[in-house]
């Protein structure tokens, strides 16, 4: 194969030989040729070198005769050591001679602080003949630090040639750490009087600390090197971290004290308080056996016991414990100085070792002692029994769930409204549910126990059990945020006045997942009450988001009166999207019914909805007139559609508009938007999407029309998109908010900002609208209202494949079973709804309302009923088959694998927009590899590997990042701009990898992202790493619905995103176990696009793949993966 590698590096870096040279020959010499090459291209990139190539290597040796040829002139010139020795020396001779014509010259050397006064330090340094001392004065240098005694230091110095040849040092102009490492993560382990000890052989000075610190605190520190006792770093500019459930649970295994029941061994006893200096104390541990056997303890060690105030008593020998029989572990304690502890020690048994911690607390006062023994049981509340990580996390969660505190109420963004229409249920979660997930049995056990007591899960989803099973599937959802909201918890955190909120700072906000949003909330529970003997919390309602805090208002009393204590602060989100899902659910049974919810058979109307008619010309007249398009420039399928929704035949079924990608979907929906306000004057519609960008979208393109007079459409917002800002300034007049006040009662006072918005908007003001566009969830407010029945006329989802059943019939539960029509936009082959909870996406869950309806028989495929459509009925569903985005070549391909081969390129692959950039980059590819000018897929075969870091459950393949990333530049070498390039991956640790090769070298970066991000987008150019190169990860990612591997979803939508070039990277022989991604790499070599390593021999005979389930390694039940669900 042509080594497409090798071709590109050389024209990212624009080596400037003729192509066709560049590209070795294939065939018995071509490592001979590709050596040669190597020689030629280095001679030619180094013109102004003052080195010289020998056989192909530098020579850099002084010590070396070498005869080399320069570059500039090809004169030979000769080194001989002996003159380069005789010029050496000859320097020397006049430095001493004529000093006055020297300058001195810069040296950096390493030394170590060996005295401090107020303001001078001395340095000790080692040279290679003797030790030099160096009194400095910090007033008359530049010092970035204060340095402090044992500290290595790095010396700027002005050296010049003494006596002697030796170099003497002129001056010393700045100080700075021999090496600074900065924003390490370090824990407090034990606190003196005068300095604190660090995790790692690290240690902070007091007068460093900004606040008091206490045992088992985090701490963000810069690092400098020093020499001090066993430690080998100190640490500066220190700053306190948060210290949440997600960095408490992996330290729970090292605290287990009293705290796990559930263990094997049990160790009661963990911390003691005195107050007394050089005093002699004893402390006991009691340590129980609850295995079914003897417990054979043959030692007990205290760690770094030089160190330590802790010296083990009783037992010295080997003993047994019986059977749920105890013993007491007996320590002494030596209060040699003020200060906390945490002393480890190792329990050795015949089978295991247990470390365990004790915690000693010397204080001047009981008072201070009472506050250390505070601080303590608030860090004991994060820390919770549990073998496993997934263990710990669901018992923190049940002890946050279950807990009983009176909430004392914030301030929320707007008043609570009194009088309201129609009063949603709060749909608490069943507490029997909740302790199921919340337990230390495992997975298996656990699900079975959830099937046992809910069999309706695995029933088919009927009318009956309709409200059952989709309440039970938001229950699930509900339990797993709430379960990722406690990786937010703080232990002990502190808020910050900022004006008139308190501000909350959370590490990482602005990458944290789940988000928070504005109207999510907190509780702050004061630590003294950890011991819950005062059961009271305080709630601060989230009024702004910020890159790195959290503005809250609490009540006026806690607000006003609050002086920098601190609390326990836990995180909670806004449960109103799913109670609004939860009445929707039984309302829709309720007003549409089984017909709708189950369309078994093709209902029609006594009467069309409309009695308009559609001539051979596409041209549709109502009775003699004629009805004009809006956008002249459909096609003939698309008006098709739209004319069919017009006349609405169907009774009480959705109408499904089928897009494939690049077909028009939205221009299709934004033409019926149109047409149904012209031709039925009495509709009043709902546009719903699944996201504020897709509405926004939509809103766009019906203000483009010119069609819609401003006093006949609203944009409803929430009030978390006014707080991010993230309205469209041209769009901002045509939004509003809701005021959900019964009519006749005191609401809340609607006003209009300076951009035209409105805020507050009463009933009234949204019934006169014919146009109400918004997300599925924020459209369900409308349901607390009480618009009579048959208000509204006509519900339009966009992108509804994206949506969960219970989104989808949020807004369609406004409607009535009569004089109403549904319209479903949205493709069953493009990705799925995001489901948080796994145990909901295997029973159903994922699968969309759209994609739900389409398996029914009116909606299947039959192309001998139906061999014009597409072989879709057209009461009830068009298919659009015009594709306006891709090359004929990319369409091809998903065209063939998704669709059928059904669709049309309408994309010319001679003269187009697309044709023009992907003759920009021909260059990158060879030549000579047959490949047509036209042909705009390649697949490039990487043998990488699967990497994954201890601290991520994400993978990526760094040979793969590499390649894609030289692609990128090789690309840009064609003056294609990044904002025409998607790099598209599935995993989050793949991202983060290809983007730091741009970052870390400062070029610009394209967007980089997962598939979810790429939906519903475009780029001129797309390149696709798949990452995977382990046959014994499938049978994973396949369980989870990760990766690209028999998830056929997330390869359409990567494989659809490109206009004029895809390039896909990954590794042939295990992609090719996938059926489609076979076909899509035979594709590639039918094509001559196909480079890199070796093709598979299942490729090129186009046999069948071995089934990974029997040819793949087998694969650990306990892998990590990319989950925030503790179901999976």
């Amino acid at each position: 194969m042509i080594s497409i590698f090798r071709y590109i590096t050389r024209q990212v870096f624009n080596l400037g030989q003729p192509l066709a040279e560049e590209i070795p020959d294939v065939g018995p010499n071509n490592e001979e040729e590709e050596s040669s090459g190597e020689e030629q291209l280095d001679e030619s990139t180094e013109t102004n070198s003052v080195a010289s190539f020998h056989d192909g290597q530098l020579e850099s040796n002084d010590e070396a005769k070498t005869d080399s040829v320069s570059a500039d002139s090809g004169v030979k010139v000769s080194t001989d050591v002996t003159e380069k020795k005789k010029v050496k020396d000859a320097i020397k001779s006049f430095h001493c001679d004529k000093p006055i014509h020297f300058k001195t010259l810069p040296r950096s050397i390493l030394g170590v602080v060996v005295q401090q006064l107020e303001r001078t330090i001395q340095v000790d340094t080692d040279t290679d003949t003797e030790s030099v001392s160096f009194n400095i004065d910090l007033d008359k240098i530049e010092c970035t630090f204060s340095p402090r005694i044992n500290d290595y230091v790095l010396m700027e110095c002005n050296v010049e040639l003494g006596e002697n040849n030796q170099d003497e040092v002129a001056s010393v102009v700045k100080v700075t750490p021999s090496n600074m490492q900065s924003k390490m993560k370090r824990k407090v382990t034990r606190v003196y009087q005068d300095w604190v000890v660090l995790s790692d052989f690290s240690y902070v000075l007091k007068e460093n600390c900004p606040i008091t610190l206490h045992l088992d605190d985090n701490v963000l520190v810069d690092l400098i090197e020093c020499k001090f006792l066993t430690f080998t770093n100190r640490a500066i500019n220190l700053e306190v971290m948060e210290k949440t459930f997600a960095t408490a649970k992996k330290e729970s295994t090292q605290h287990g004290n009293s705290l796990f029941r559930n263990l094997p061994i049990v160790f009661d006893g963990d911390r003691a308080f005195f107050t007394e200096l050089w005093k002699t104390f004893t402390v006991e541990v009691k340590v129980t056996n609850k295995m079914h056997r003897i417990a054979e303890m043959l030692s007990v060690k205290v760690l770094e016991e030089s160190s330590s105030q802790f010296t083990l008593i009783y037992p010295k020998n080997p003993i047994d414990i019986g059977i749920n029989k105890s013993i007491v572990l007996t320590f002494q304690v030596n209060t040699e100085t003020y200060g906390e502890f945490r002393e480890r020690f190792v329990v050795t048994f015949d089978k295991f070792k247990v470390t365990r911690s004790y915690a000693i607390v010397v204080a001047r006062t009981l008072e201070e002692a009472k506050v250390a023994e505070t601080l303590l049981m608030a860090g004991d509340y994060h820390f919770v029994p549990g073998k496993t990580t997934n263990q710990r996390n669901r018992l923190y969660a049940n002890k946050v769930w279950a807990n009983e505190f009176n909430v004392i109420p914030g301030e929320y963004l707007r008043p609570r409204i009194r009088f309201v229409a129609v009063r949603l249920q709060q749909y608490e979660v069943p507490k029997k549910l909740s302790e199921m997930f919340f337990t230390l049995e495992p997975r298996s056990h656990m699900k079975e126990t959830v099937e046992q007591e809910y069999p309706q899960l695995h029933l088919p989803l009927t009318i009956d059990n309709y409200k059952e099973k989709f309440s039970l599937f938001l229950y699930f959802d509900e339990i797993t945020v709430f379960y990722s909201f406690r990786n937010f918890d703080i232990e002990r955190g502190r808020f910050q006045r900022d004006g008139d909120f308190l501000s909350l700072r959370v590490e990482n906000l602005a990458e944290r997942r789940p988000s928070l949003v504005v109207g999510d909330s907190v509780h702050a529970v004061a630590i003294c009450q950890v011991d819950k003997i005062s059961k009271m919390k305080f709630e601060g309602v989230i009024h702004k988001v910020m890159y790195d805090r959290v503005l809250l208002k609490f009540h006026s009393n806690f607000q006003t009166n609050y002086v920098n204590e601190e609390y326990r602060v836990e995180f909670f989100f806004s449960r109103y999207a799913l109670r609004k899902q939860h009445y929707a659910i039984g309302r829709i049974v309720e007003n549409m019914g089984e017909s709708f919810l189950f369309p078994r058979k093709l209902v029609k109307r006594d009467y069309p909805q409309l009695d308009i008619k559609m001539n051979e010309k596409y041209e549709m007249f109502l009775f003699d007139s004629k009805i004009d398009w809006y956008n002249p420039l459909l096609n003939d399928i698309q008006k098709q559609a739209v004319f069919n929704i017009l006349r609405g035949e169907s009774d009480n079924m959705p109408y499904i508009i089928f897009g494939p990608p690049g077909t028009g979907k939205t221009v299709t929906m934004i033409e019926t938007i149109l047409q149904i306000m012209h031709c039925l004057p009495q509709s009043r519609l709902l546009v719903a999407t699944p996201s504020n960008m897709a509405a926004d979208l939509i809103l766009q393109r019906i203000l483009d029309s010119g069609s819609v007079p401003k006093d006949q459409i609203i944009r409803m917002v929430s009030q978390n998109q006014i707080e991010k800002d993230s309205i469209p300034e041209n769009l901002k007049s045509y939004c509003g908010t809701l005021d959900l006040s019964a009519s006749g009662t005191m609401g809340t006072m609607e006003e209009a900002t300076t951009s035209g918005m409105r805020l507050g908007c009463k009933k009234d003001f949204i019934g006169r609208r014919r146009v109400t566009v918004s997300t599925c969830t924020t459209m369900g407010s409308l349901l607390q209202l009480q618009f009579p029945s048959g208000h509204f006329t006509h519900v339009l989802v966009d992108e509804a494949g994206q949506c969960t059943e219970p989104e989808t019939i949020t807004p369609i539960a406004l409607l009535s079973r009569k004089r109403s029509q549904v319209i479903l936009s949205g493709d069953p082959y493009q990705l799925q709804p995001v489901i948080v909870n796994s145990f909901s996406a295997a029973n159903g869950y994922c699968k969309s309302f759209l994609e739900r309806v389409l398996e029914f028989e009116p909606y299947s495929k039959d192309l001998n009923r139906f061999p014009t459509t597409s072989g879709y009925n057209p009461f009830v569903v068009t298919k659009l088959l015009n594709g306006y985005r891709s090359l004929p070549s990319i369409m091809t391909l998903y065209s063939e694998i998704f669709y059928d081969n059904d669709l049309i390129s309408n994309v010319s692959a001679t003269d187009s927009p697309q044709e023009k950039v992907l003759a920009k980059v021909q260059g990158i590819f060879p030549p000579d590899s047959k490949m047509s000018p036209s042909h705009g897929v390649v697949f490039i075969g990487v043998l990488g590997e699967n990497l994954q870091d201890d601290d991520s459950p994400s993978w990526y393949n760094m040979i793969e990042a590499t390649e894609v990333f030289m692609m990128t530049l090789a690309i840009y070498r064609c003056d294609v701009k990044p904002n025409q390039i998607g790099i598209i991956t599935p995993y989050v640790k793949q991202v983060h990898t290809i983007r730091n090769f741009f970052v870390d070298n400062g070029i610009d970066m394209p967007k980089i992202g997962s598939v979810e991000e790429f939906q519903g987008q475009e780029n001129d150019i797309i390149l696709v790493s798949t990452v995977r190169s382990a046959a014994a990860l499938l049978k994973f990612d396949a369980r989870l619905g990760l990766g690209f591997v028999r998830c056929n979803k997330r390869m359409n939508v990567a494989i659809s995103r490109a206009r004029s070039l895809l390039v896909v990277f990954g590794n042939p022989f295990l992609l090719a176990v996938d059926d489609k991604w076979r076909l899509l790499i035979q594709y590639c070599c039918e094509n001559n696009s196909y480079f890199g390593c070796d093709i598979p021999d299942s490729i090129l005979a186009k046999e069948s793949s071995p089934d990974v389930d029997e040819d793949a390694e087998s694969w650990s039940s306990n892998d990590s993966f990319e989950s925030t669900d503790f179901v999976a």
